[in-house]
């Protein structure tokens, strides 16, 4: 098969078309050009970037003592430029300028790549940046964290700090942008859903423990005694419970298991 042989013109097509959100610095950190990608997720116009020094165009809140984004952005150019090749960085927090917000920055995160340009010669000529915003997923991650921490069922505890911390684990190190989201999204659907069963699940606990006058952590085991007795989801096992509960005449709910 015969090489590929572009054009410049046809390079800056590609560049312009990819869904994937890049910037081209000068060894100076001077933006000298972003795709519409970038734009889009930086809430700017491409020709108000062009020309600009990057921490010009994306400075710190001043307003902010958290602010770290330009310090950890800036030593992983550094490394670029000093030859280390491709660095890409962990999760980052860094606010963007933003003129709707009373603050005048809007709190993101996001998952960036820095990768060298090079010339014929191998001399380093630039920088390629390439960020994902993952605001949105870092924003579920904290919603299901706040959700977790507002639930005091003794059983649950110690899975959603595992889970949480697994999910965030993975959401720093990974650097496959579309296997981490897809994980992701699937992560926050099933912790979603984890969330959604305790309810029905504090509930069936609360009713065994009436019951069989014992404490929390002896109820739940009763219920995942049955659970992989019958070969049911413990969710399905808490729910029928709740609803015989309801209607059931008094009497003995959870059936008894020899051994």
């Amino acid at each position: 098969m015969a090489p590929f042989d572009a054009s410049p013109s046809d390079f800056e097509a590609v560049f312009h078309a990819t869904t994937a959100p890049l910037l081209v610095l000068t060894t100076d950190l001077v933006i000298r050009d972003a795709n519409r990608a970038y734009a889009s997720a930086t809430f700017r116009e491409r020709e108000e970037l062009l020309g600009q020094h990057m921490f010009d165009a994306f400075p710190d809140d001043p307003h902010d003592p958290r602010a770290d984004g330009v310090a950890n952005l800036s030593a992983s150019l550094r490394r670029v430029l000093r030859g280390a090749g491709v660095d890409t960085m962990r999760v980052q927090r860094y606010p963007i300028p933003f003129r709707d917000s009373p603050s005048g920055f809007r709190d993101m995160y996001w998952s960036p790549v820095n990768s060298p340009v090079t010339d014929a010669h191998g001399e380093i000529t630039g920088i390629l940046h390439h960020v994902e915003d993952v605001t949105a997923f870092h924003e579920d991650l904290r919603r299901v964290e706040r959700a977790y921490g507002q639930a005091d069922t003794p059983t649950a505890r110690t899975h959603s700090a595992v889970a949480q911390r697994r999910y965030a684990e993975h959401i720093e190190q990974t650097t496959d942008d579309t296997k981490r989201h897809r994980e992701l999204e699937e992560e926050i659907a099933q912790l979603r859903q984890a969330l959604r069963s305790r309810g029905v699940i504090d509930q069936a606990i609360g009713i065994v423990q009436a019951e069989r006058r014992c404490n929390p952590e002896d109820a739940f085991q009763l219920l995942v005694d049955v659970s992989q007795r019958t070969n049911l989801k413990l969710r399905d096992i808490a729910g029928a419970l709740v609803r015989l509960a309801e209607t059931a005449p008094p009497g003995p709910l959870l059936p008894e298991y020899p051994g």
